[in-house]
């Protein structure tokens, strides 16, 4: 019996909600550094003006790493996107999947190939939307400096509201146990592989709310 959907599976990721709201708060960061740059209102200063700080170097390594998690976030928004995309239709993603990259662990393979598979077979469909509500990267494993990032990993911890969501079958009822908590914190592992992609190795769910 088909009780408990994979459960990252349920619904789209907002990542466009994401981005907007990343791309927001630069934005604000930029136009407060920008009047706080701006030049004195006074056309006579009584003063000379002291001279301005040296800005301080950016540590190459903070930078690489942040660098990385972000591409391991994106891949991660990438991969659900993409599984809410066929699970709405009643489609099989596990191909799509595979093919781009997405799923890097054996045991993951092993697990989406059979979810998705009684998934199509018994004819289910997501319905509404899951949203995203916290990605934050926990470790950091691997020297970031090195350009080929095979082998590093980012470790996350990902909130996910799924109470606007749902898999329901051909004659439209929920395949969803009720009782369940609607926000669930998932443990999440990307790891670098060649090329410069990132891959999910784990996907599970703590089965904590948050």
């Amino acid at each position: 019996m088909f009780r408990t959907p994979r459960p990252a599976a349920l619904g789209a990721v907002v990542a466009l909600a994401l981005t907007v709201g990343l791309s927001a708060c630069q934005a604000g960061t930029e136009a407060a550094a920008e009047i706080s740059a701006s030049p004195s209102a006074s056309p006579t200063p009584t003063t000379s003006p002291s001279p301005s700080a040296s800005p301080t170097p950016e540590d190459p390594a903070k930078a690489a790493k942040a660098k990385n998690i972000a591409a391991a976030k994106q891949r991660y928004l990438e991969y659900q996107a993409i599984a809410s995309k066929h699970g709405k239709k009643g489609e099989n993603p596990f191909r799509v999947l595979m093919s781009g990259g997405y799923i890097g662990s054996a045991e993951l393979q092993e697990s989406e190939q059979s979810y998705w598979e009684q998934f199509a077979d018994l004819g289910l469909k997501e319905t509404g939307n899951a949203s995203l509500d916290v990605v934050e990267a926990t470790k950091y494993e691997g020297d970031p400096l090195k350009k080929d990032v095979t082998g590093q990993r980012v470790r996350m911890e990902v909130c996910i509201d799924s109470s606007a969501a749902d898999v329901v079958r051909p004659d439209g009822t929920s395949t969803l146990q009720k009782g369940g908590p609607d926000r669930v914190l998932m443990k999440v592992t990307m790891q670098g592989q060649q090329g410069g992609l990132w891959s999910v190795n784990e996907n599970t769910s703590t089965g904590k709310k948050c």
